[in-house]
């Protein structure tokens, strides 16, 4: 007799949503420690609240998580509109998207800036790529899988000569934006900025100078948050981690 198996349960691991607080029901920020979420004003005035997701390997620091493929459609349009406002001005006459996530602002920017497509990166090869074309990255939700990201040899065309913008959801350890600028500059792309929904931290800004001292003036975002560290009353954030 076949035994029926347990059903699956993980909500301990608790759930996940933003929500959209109307300026008018938020007039300031309230103070810390916080609980569950972090408010972080949008571009309009209105708030979004972002849970906390603890970070390895002793889980009492944390940052605020977008995650864009689950967040609310609200949000995703909210913000891919005020990153095509910011990119607009830096006339690309390309838009790049990192997989997984950054590639669903990427389109959603190329849009609206009029692109007729975009060029997609990939984490999986296949069998047409080459190895000269990609670059190892890691997260820092992957820190001990690294990863490669590939382009397709057939989209190269249509970055030559051309001005390209790199679109990312987050930059937070500068890891994979690391990556992304080094495939650019081994294509010899002109990259003329790097517009992402979120700048967590600041470790990403000696990652970049690392490589080049101008990278970090590329980076442009509508929102932004410190690292937060636990206390026994809730979620503190550290100022000092703020990025400018």
């Amino acid at each position: 007799m076949t035994k029926t198996p347990a059903p699956l349960s993980y909500r301990d691991r608790g759930s996940y949503y933003d929500r959209i607080v109307p300026a008018a029901d938020m007039r300031e920020m309230p103070p810390p420690p916080y609980t569950d979420a972090f408010p972080i004003r949008l571009p309009n005035g209105d708030w979004v609240l972002l849970p906390f997701l603890a970070l390895p390997p002793d889980f009492s620091t944390a940052i605020a998580y977008l995650c864009i493929t689950e967040n609310s459609f609200d949000l995703e349009d909210r913000l891919s509109t005020a990153m095509t406002e910011i990119a607009r001005p830096l006339s690309a006459d390309v838009v790049i998207g990192m997989p997984t996530l950054g590639m669903v602002l990427a389109a959603s920017v190329a849009k609206k800036l009029g692109h007729s497509c975009y060029v997609p990166l990939s984490y999986s090869r296949k069998f047409w790529f080459e190895e000269e074309l990609s670059i190892p990255v890691n997260s820092i939700t992957t820190p001990v899988q690294p990863k490669t990201v590939y382009i397709d040899p057939r989209l190269i065309e249509r970055l030559e000569g051309k001005r390209v913008l790199l679109v990312e959801d987050v930059i937070s350890t500068g890891g994979t934006v690391s990556a992304e600028l080094a495939l650019m500059k081994k294509l010899g792309a002109h990259v003329v900025g790097v517009v992402t929904a979120i700048r967590e931290t600041r470790v990403w800004i000696d990652k970049l100078t690392a490589l080049d001292a101008s990278y970090p003036g590329l980076i442009k975002s509508p929102i932004r948050c410190p690292l937060f560290r636990r206390t026994s009353a809730g979620w503190v954030p550290d100022r000092s981690t703020m990025p400018d």
